[in-house]
């Protein structure tokens, strides 16, 4: 297979260029019991847990003069939890790519690239609230305090169109762009991969290590508007909960990587995405010299902010009312290229399936006690639409 259908882009926010990765040297998908090579087709008999043991040789702290990038899939997240009887041995779990080429280039010109995206399953209200009665019923019976509900759209595009254009038409706008936006495009599965996530899983800079969830959503219309809504969803009790539940487990997640105290350098913090507002905390701990990423990723996995309190139990209820597996949606996008080491949560993400023609995108929302049906399932439609305004001028 040719590596030069292989390739990843990661938006440059301060230089509105991307960064280009291509000339792959090691690229594989990985399931829980094998793996399916990316440049051969063959399939390779290497488990999950081999690959974890790969991943544990890699250094947290380190240069890296060929960029890796990991996708790690919603479902990776069972093994970190150790809920591997839930796993679907069918479906994918990481996709690990090691490049030998990068350079960093301008943004095509995306001012004749035009396309919709065609709807082709919705969610209705209905059918939201039944989800929603299921996962609140384990919240008054004392099983969680909070939970992520999330659920899929999938769309047509209205015409054929190259992933590095679909990619140059969302990242047109920079004020639209989030700012761990990025995307893969692998010929061998004929899939484009791409996230406008503003949401970082964690960073690693030296020594120490940084963790930034969200939670929390109001629409505003305009930049005039921002302030008014940012008072609203600091004058929010229900999100304030929310936000201060989330940061306090990825507190903990980031104190049992070394067991080095974590500590919140912000407690709630304002984010702008398109037409939304969000709060957001930033947590930080020092991370000792021998740490690995497997080390940061079996304590840190799936992210807090798009699973709920405590982790694993919500785990299992998700797996039980949602009915699709969330795949690349809520997992994590992890970046090593020289000192760079940071992963995103994938949110505002879409799987775009060129041999089927389908456009998955996955939004939900944390529902607690406090939470109104009617309101979460606005905010669910709320953040489809912030991701359809990419498509706009």
């Amino acid at each position: 297979m040719d590596s030069s259908n292989l390739y990843s882009l990661f938006y440059l926010k301060n230089k509105h260029k991307q960064l280009r990765l291509f000339d792959a040297e090691i690229a594989f998908i990985q399931y829980q019991d094998f793996r399916i090579n990316l440049l051969t087709g063959d399939r390779e008999k290497i488990s999950v847990l081999e690959f974890i043991e790969e991943i544990n040789q890699l250094d947290a702290i380190a240069y890296y003069k060929n960029p890796i990038v990991m996708h790690l899939m919603f479902e990776f997240g069972f093994q970190m939890v150790e809920l591997e009887d839930l796993i679907d041995q069918r479906k994918p779990l990481a996709i690990f790519i090691k490049y030998k080429q990068s350079r960093v280039e301008k943004i095509p010109s995306a001012k004749d690239i035009k396309f919709n995206l065609e709807s082709l399953k919705t969610v209705h209200f209905e059918e939201y609230l039944q989800k929603f009665n299921k996962v609140y019923r384990k919240l008054v019976d004392g099983e969680a305090y909070q939970i992520n509900l999330t659920t899929r759209f999938i769309m047509r595009l209205s015409k054929k169109i190259k992933p590095i254009d679909f990619v140059a038409r969302m990242w047109s706008n920079k004020s639209k762009v989030g700012a761990y936006s990025h995307a893969t495009y692998i010929n061998a599965l004929d899939k484009l991969y791409f996230s406008n996530s503003p949401e970082c899983l964690y960073q690693v800079d030296q020594n120490k290590i940084r963790t930034m969830p969200i939670k929390g959503t109001v629409k505003v219309k305009s930049k005039k508007k921002v302030p008014i809504a940012w008072k609203q969803l600091v004058d929010s009790k229900k999100d304030q909960a929310e936000l201060y539940m989330i940061s306090d487990l990825m507190r903990n997640d980031l104190t049992r990587i070394n067991l080095n105290p974590s500590k919140v350098l912000k407690k709630k913090a304002c984010l702008t995405a398109p037409g939304l507002v969000h709060q957001y905390s930033i947590i930080e701990s020092d991370l000792n010299p021998d740490t690995t990423v497997a080390d940061i990723i079996k304590k840190i996995f799936p992210g807090g902010s798009i699973t709920g309190a405590p982790k694993k139990r919500v785990m299992e209820i998700i797996k039980k009312v949602e009915d699709s597996d969330r795949g690349f949606y809520c997992g994590s996008t992890i970046l090593l290229f020289k000192n760079v080491h940071t992963a995103s949560i994938n949110i505002r993400s879409a799987e775009i399936d060129y041999s089927a023609n389908e456009f998955h995108y996955g939004a939900g929302g944390g529902i607690t006690l406090l939470s109104q049906a009617k309101e979460e399932f606005d905010e669910v439609l709320l953040k489809l639409k912030s991701f359809l305004l990419l498509l706009k001028e």
